[in-house]
């Protein structure tokens, strides 16, 4: 709940609201093309709130008169009352206006602190919430039942290969004449369980990015770690699903059967390569074939793509504290 002054005109900002806010430029380079601007000082200009921040100082710019006095400056302040504006210069504008002025530029301060972290925070939150569908989407596909099924298929009946295809896929390439799948077979291999903790851990930061905004932007740089490991995590886990379409390749196949009739006993099991298939054929003449997955296609990366170039985008340093004056 914000709090509000009694004096509105000093806490003018704190009764914006964040959506009208998040979009608002409270800081300005030309204040002379704004327009209703006046060049006198209108006679209840304590009732005027700060509507803009300026400060070319350092730039080769032409100087702003100030309305009180007309004092030459090139930092300072736009008041508006009603469709008026005028400029109050910084130094003078502590002198004319008191006390009064730290609360109006403690509220345009806050207003410009407070604009800045619901930016950086809707930033994140177009960044995660189409990553979030996307996954939802891979995860209620049947992508992770092809693999299961695969998996549970080379070890009921081909039993030789999947007990030992991981530890030939770790030798050389040019050793085995082919890169070969590394975990489709390996013990405790599980895509589907780690694609469901990507799946928690982006809900959760999703949460953290809905608390207060300004809390949200402080732990910013902790939450783009956190969806950066989100994605690598889900890329690790899509390199183990296109092991699918590896295995069926015809030098993956060729190399795997090559190995298998050498190592196995091939007095009893026998092993063979075609288009998309590999069949093991028994003592007895009987023949089991394993087929690519009927409809199994990979998951475009496009998404994690832009997710990273979107995380990437948001700035992780800390909210920095509006420049007074």
């Amino acid at each position: 709940m914000k709090q509000t002054s009694s004096n509105p005109t000093r806490r003018f900002w704190s009764t914006v609201s964040d959506e009208q806010l998040v979009n608002l430029d409270l800081e300005i380079d030309n204040p002379q093309t704004l327009p209703g601007m006046v060049q006198e000082v209108p006679a209840d200009f304590k009732d005027a709130h700060v509507e803009f921040k300026y400060d070319l100082r350092g730039q080769e710019v032409e100087e702003f008169s100030c309305v009180h006095g007309h004092h030459k400056h090139k930092a300072g302040f736009v008041m508006k009352l009603g469709d008026l504006r005028f400029m109050v210069g910084h130094i003078c504008a502590k002198s004319i206006y008191n006390e009064d002025f730290d609360q109006y530029v403690a509220d345009i301060d806050a207003a410009i602190i407070r604009r800045d972290a619901l930016r950086r925070v809707r930033e994140l939150k177009d960044a995660v919430a189409p990553f979030s569908a996307w996954l939802a989407e891979v995860g209620q596909s049947d992508i992770f039942k092809h693999w299961s099924k695969l998996r549970g298929q080379i070890d009921s009946h081909m039993m030789w290969i999947f007990d030992s295809l991981t530890a030939i896929a770790h030798l050389d390439p040019r050793i085995t004449g082919a890169p070969l799948p590394k975990t489709l077979c390996s013990a405790g291999a599980a895509p589907r369980e780690a694609f469901d903790q990507v799946i928690a851990e982006v809900a959760k930061i999703t949460g953290l990015i809905s608390q207060e905004p300004e809390r949200a932007a402080g732990i910013i740089g902790a939450l783009r770690s956190r969806m950066e490991k989100a994605a690598s995590r889900v890329e690790t886990i899509l390199q183990q699903l296109q092991e699918i379409e590896l295995f069926f390749q015809p030098s993956t196949l060729a190399v795997i059967c090559k190995y298998a009739n050498a190592e196995d006993n091939p007095r009893r099991r026998t092993y063979s390569s075609g288009l998309l298939s590999i069949t093991v054929k028994n003592d007895k003449g009987y023949k089991t074939h394993i087929l690519m997955p009927k409809g199994f296609a990979m998951p475009s990366r496009r998404p994690i793509e832009a997710f990273r170039a979107a995380v990437s985008g948001v700035k992780s340093e800390p909210i920095r504290k509006a420049r007074a004056g």
